[in-house]
């Protein structure tokens, strides 16, 4: 086991990465479930009203999107909830290893437990990159923790939406990146938990290719039309990255946003 510089251990299957667009870094798993291109587009697709304090991450893992979000919003408080006690243990040294960064915190608890946990319409935001498939769906990672990120083996896309709808009160948003193939589904969830998409954007991984995930903002009680952003390309056809992800690692996450409803 190697330690940091400020003696925080750091494990054989670990590294320390420094995240694109920002100034901070964090540890991650070298396993496949450290964090991708999809978390950053999901913490750049949020916006943030002045009066968001409170913000929760559903499925937090190693503490990313939680740590971008306190990135992009200082002034609000951010608690991921994760049930691997491996991550949540990670995601605990995360916070160690950035003492610049106060009010982040992280439990070890199930989404399907928040009820018994948390306080109703306690957060102004709820956020999440779930996992992506369901537990019958492709061949499972042999490895337990990237089984997990990946597959509903412990809670499925319907428990987080259902989460978030207890967390959120009247205009409380839930902001998600999921495949683009579970579109319908989600929506479905949404609908039945009292949410209207407001802001929904596709993301396409190669230009002429077809939109493999989608960004959603969804508010409780929400009932007009939503607004359907301009799709965002990873990669040109010559494999260069698009001009927005450019744009985020060379400007950063704090830039200016093109697109805003606030």
């Amino acid at each position: 086991m190697a330690f940091d510089k400020n003696n925080i251990p750091i494990d054989t299957d670990e590294r320390i990465d420094t995240i694109p667009g920002t100034d901070f870094s964090l540890i991650q798993k070298i396993d496949g479930t450290a964090f991708s291109i999809d978390t950053l587009l999901l913490a750049d697709f949020i916006d943030f009203p002045v009066n968001l304090l409170n913000i929760a991450d559903l499925g937090s893992g190693s503490g990313i999107l939680a740590f971008l979000m306190k990135y992009r919003n200082e002034k609000s408080a951010v608690t991921g909830f994760e049930i691997q006690k491996e991550f949540y243990e990670l995601a605990c040294r995360n916070i160690q290893m950035n003492p610049q960064f106060s009010s982040v915190y992280f439990e070890n608890t199930d989404v399907r437990d928040i009820p018994s946990r948390v306080l109703p319409e306690s957060f102004d935001l709820v956020v999440s990159n779930p996992p992506y498939f369901p537990a019958n769906s492709g061949r499972i990672p042999e490895k337990p923790g990237r089984a997990i990120a990946r597959h509903e083996l412990n809670g499925k896309l319907k428990d987080f939406v259902e989460a978030a709808a207890y967390m959120l009160p009247y205009g409380g948003r839930f902001c998600v990146v999921i495949p683009s193939i579970r579109f319908y589904e989600i929506d479905k969830y949404l609908k039945a938990a009292d949410f209207g998409i407001k802001r929904l954007r596709f993301v396409i991984p190669k230009e002429g290719e077809k939109s493999h995930l989608v960004l959603i903002e969804a508010d409780k009680f929400y009932s007009g039309k939503h607004e359907s952003m301009p799709d965002i390309t990873i990669h040109h056809a010559d494999g260069s990255y698009g001009e927005e992800l450019k744009e985020i690692f060379s400007v950063g996450l704090k830039r200016v946003k093109r697109f805003s409803n606030v």
